[in-house]
């Protein structure tokens, strides 16, 4: 065994797959990335337009609707600047919530082998050989295996409980004989 991953697949992990998903694609994702960027933008404004709106008002010396509506631009402005969302694209918390109870936390296994990789999990287990992933992505958390279809794993970089995290890409490229995509 060269390589082996024990994880708990969570709903953070099919989060973060749909997001590299996104972000995969040329096209799609210099337009996400765009957008996550004018997001980004617009809460400056706000921030500082809403700020200069709320101090301005405040020298006339006593509070009024200008004040209120300056500290509401203000404090969305900052939710936006700094929203975590603002870099992974934008849903809403009743979204995540449902996205949340919706994926149950699976415990994991995945073994790499010379000639296969192995994958258990609680519903079976299966094996594949390297030539049938579609692609391999990585981000900074985690490495994509995909294969043909809608079926993938996210191999968190932190769940190796047998080789090197920093190896994997070089042996994965070895044996799939593809380059692993970067995902930014």
């Amino acid at each position: 065994m060269l390589f082996q991953v024990e994880e708990i697949v969570t709903w953070r992990d099919w989060d973060a797959y749909r997001i590299a998903s996104a972000l995969h694609g040329k096209v799609t994702g210099s337009i996400m990335r765009g957008l996550w960027g004018f997001q980004r933008a617009l809460g400056l404004f706000f921030a500082v337009f809403g700020g200069a709106l709320a101090g301005l008002s405040l020298l006339s010396g006593r509070p009024n609707l200008l004040t209120v509506m300056g500290a509401a631009m203000l404090y969305f402005g900052i939710r936006q600047f700094r929203k975590k969302e603002a870099a992974e694209g934008v849903k809403s918390r009743a979204a995540q919530r449902a996205f949340q109870e919706n994926v149950t936390d699976t415990p994991m296994r995945f073994t790499f082998e010379e000639d296969g990789f192995y994958v258990w999990e609680p519903s079976g287990s299966a094996s594949y050989r390297y030539h049938a992933l579609d692609a391999v992505w990585e981000d900074g958390e985690r490495d994509y295996l995909i294969l043909p279809g809608k079926q993938w794993w996210a191999l968190q970089k932190g769940a190796f409980t047998k080789g090197d995290p920093a190896g994997f890409r070089d042996f994965i490229e070895s044996k799939t004989g593809k380059a692993v995509e970067m995902i930014k």
